[in-house]
């Protein structure tokens, strides 16, 4: 059989060769424009790490000074943090809440976006990751169902008692800087010799990773504790939102449209009351919009040229197949079997589509090593370096494992077409009789 298919792409190799440039063209042009749409719907796909799902939030806003009665304008923080809390309690009191915190601009679906980095005493290397800040027994964790790293995947994370250097780190970033030993009690910054001892900063919990932002990978988080004061003052409440966590099996959409009023006539203490209540996805969506649309814009461009392309190549294939009814007719004269025509045939397609494929994509690769791997497999530009290292790595990353699966996946594509475009005529001139085959002859 494999000798028969090597004559026959011999005998026949003007018209082979011709298929074989045009398979080596699908296979490029199939690298240029699925590699970006099945990173990015990967990187779409991904859990965001926490229970997004059940998560809304509100705003906190102040009346002005001469609309609130029992205020004179001048509340502490504390009084805030006070007025913050009564709201919160109140929240917490509705039977479809599971629990409710306070959050500011460094937290997920936030648009602040504070990365930091740590010497880690490999080879001068440094741990980058970002900030959350939480205030401490305001049922952060709890609230948005942030799991125990080292416990049972479905045990939530207990906040230990902390102090105000104490923190809290994300699984990849402890494993990052201290391998498989614990670090529980170690210090970020101690393979950092030129840290203060007396600021150091001691790991008291390590929590699953989480998705700080849609438009980021996984990401290494450390988690800080705020202060009081850090609530500010009446003048800056924009930057302070709450967060509730609703029961499971609690409709989100039911509930904001049941609670709203709610929160517009009794979540209010003192000169603060809330409004905008809206779902943790709703705000996924919003903050991820341009990269929905460049993505629907990407993914219509990429299915409407690669339909065109493997109909072309489908076509290619079964217009040929269709001309061979007097090679099939000779072979049908000396014996050969319906199963072993279309076998050889389809032999022969499979042969010139994978010839045409590893040559296809050497090219690429040989494109990818000239331009840069960072550039066009990651797809991330040289101004974000330093964001591309807070990514916890992804096989996107891994360049040799990223490469094949793109690959396997154009080259399956290929094979469908392929063989679907040779079957479906040769199973007709196949059982054609040999002298109708031959009658012009």
């Amino acid at each position: 059989m494999l000798k028969l298919i090597y004559k026959n792409i011999i005998a026949h190799r003007g018209r082979y060769c011709w298929i074989f440039i045009e398979m080596c063209l699908v296979a490029l042009i199939g690298w240029a424009m699925l590699d970006d749409f099945i990173v990015n719907t990967y990187k779409r796909s991904l859990s965001p790490g926490y229970e997004i799902d059940h998560l809304v939030s509100f705003t906190f806003s102040t009346y002005p000074i001469d609309q609130t009665a029992d205020s004179d304008g001048g509340e502490s923080a504390e009084e805030i943090y006070t007025h913050i809390n009564r709201i919160l309690d109140r929240a917490r009191s509705d039977s479809r809440v599971e629990a409710a915190t306070l959050v500011n601009n460094s937290s997920f679906l936030q648009g602040s976006v504070s990365i930091n980095s740590v010497p880690t005493g490999k080879e001068d290397k440094n741990a980058i990751y970002y900030t959350v800040h939480f205030w401490p027994n305001t049922d952060f964790f709890k609230t948005f169902g942030i799991r125990n790293a080292y416990g049972s995947t479905d045990d939530l994370f207990e906040e230990p008692s902390m102090s105000g250097r104490d923190l809290i780190v994300s699984e990849s970033i402890a494993h990052y800087i201290f391998g498989d030993e614990a670090v529980m009690g170690h210090y970020l910054e101690e393979k950092d010799s030129r840290a203060n001892p007396e600021k150091l900063s001691r790991i008291v919990g390590v929590v699953n990773d989480c998705v700080y932002r849609p438009d980021f990978g996984t990401t290494p988080i450390v988690y800080k504790t705020r202060k009081v004061k850090n609530i500010g003052n009446r003048e800056n409440m924009e930057s302070i939102e709450g967060v509730l966590r609703l029961k499971s099996g609690v409709d989100v959409d039911k509930f904001i449209e049941d609670y709203s009023p709610v929160l517009a006539t009794d979540l209010k203490s003192g000169p603060l009351y809330t409004h905008s209540l809206i779902s943790y996805r709703n705000r996924e969506k919003e903050m991820s919009r341009d990269m929905t649309n460049l993505s629907f814009i990407q993914a219509s461009i990429t299915v409407f040229f690669l339909v065109n392309i493997l109909l072309c190549m489908f076509g290619t294939f079964y217009l040929q197949t269709r001309k061979r009814s007097e090679e099939t007719g000779v072979m049908r004269t000396f014996g050969a079997s319906r199963g072993f025509i279309l076998r050889e045939m389809i032999g022969e397609g499979v042969l010139i589509t994978t010839l045409a494929w590893l040559l296809g994509c050497f090219f690429y690769w040989l494109y990818i090593k000239d331009e840069g791997l960072a550039h066009v497999i990651s797809g991330w530009s040289e101004n974000a370096t330093l964001t591309l290292q807070a990514m916890v790595p992804m096989w996107t990353d891994d360049f040799n494992f990223h490469f094949a699966v793109i690959s396997l996946v154009i080259y399956a594509l290929m094979l469908i077409c392929t063989i679907a475009g040779i079957y479906i005529p040769a199973v007709k001139i196949a059982n054609i009789n040999p002298v109708d085959a031959l009658k012009d002859e």
